[in-house]
């Protein structure tokens, strides 16, 4: 418990301690503007390595945009359902663009500063622009859930990388690296329990003993009753329905193809 008198929002506290993925969204419920300039504006005011922002966010209304990426992204009918999705690019492109409009790429320039001729964008900056982009699309999570909206995390959006380049357009130097879809819920979500075991280290790394790899196994079943027949059996679900299942595949396969296009 907090102590009387600490300056504490705890009704952000409390925002994130109950927030839960939504999957099923109200029928015809539309997302008002004023919620959609607040979700929007939230993601604008994310962290951002020197301010660059080196991310876009594609906004997706159109119902045939909804229905082809529900087909794209594993074909998860949810997503045609929801009325509102924001696809989170990692994005350089912009400022190759930005470079070349004021003439960051003339000679005259590199004889000037001193600087080298123009590179191509290296994994130092994708590293960078990744992390800028999921802090947005957290900012408009936690904004959707103050303004009424649920929200769920839409990962497959980087599947059939050659299909999903021509629906949105996609050029070099991006790469759509996650996925909202948001709209007001159909009914009350129950706070879905997290793991903490084997989380937090203290000071380095820690690889887990024979003892916190049992107590890890142990939390996880608790928490997938009444699946969890067996010890183990969260584990082994996890490593059978994601770890060796085809869309990871297929994701594996359109990510190398994306930082090709990096």
């Amino acid at each position: 418990m907090t102590a009387p008198g600490t300056p504490w929002n705890q009704s952000v506290l409390q925002l994130i301690d109950d927030r839960s993925s939504t999957r099923a969204f109200a029928p015809n419920t539309p997302v008002t503007d004023e919620q959609r300039e607040a979700v929007l504006h939230a993601a604008s005011r994310a962290p951002s390595a020197g301010a660059m922002m080196m991310y876009s966010i594609i906004d997706i209304r159109r119902q045939e945009t909804l229905d082809r990426l529900a087909v794209l992204c594993d074909n998860q009918p949810m997503i045609a359902k929801a009325p509102w999705a924001l696809i989170f690019v990692v994005d350089y492109c912009k400022w190759i663009d930005l470079f070349k409009h004021i003439g960051c790429f003339e000679p005259e320039f590199v004889e000037r500063t001193g600087k080298q001729p123009r590179r191509e964008p290296g994994l130092g900056e994708f590293a960078i622009a990744a992390q800028d982009a999921v802090i947005a699309a957290q900012n408009a999570v936690i904004a959707a859930e103050a303004v009424g909206l649920g929200t769920c995390y839409i990962g497959d959006v980087i599947e059939n990388a050659e299909e999903m380049r021509e629906l949105l357009d996609l050029p070099e130097h991006t790469i759509p690296l996650c996925m909202l879809i948001l709209g007001e819920p159909a009914k009350e979500r129950p706070a879905t329990p997290h793991p903490t075991e084997n989380l937090v280290m203290p000071e380095r790394y820690r690889r887990a003993d024979a003892a916190t790899l049992d107590a890890q196994v142990a939390e996880m079943d608790a928490m997938f009753r009444p699946h969890a027949t067996e010890p183990g059996d969260r584990v082994r679900d996890i490593y059978t329905r994601k770890h060796t299942s085809p869309f990871m595949a297929e994701m594996a396969r359109s990510m190398e193809l994306w930082l090709q296009n990096w």
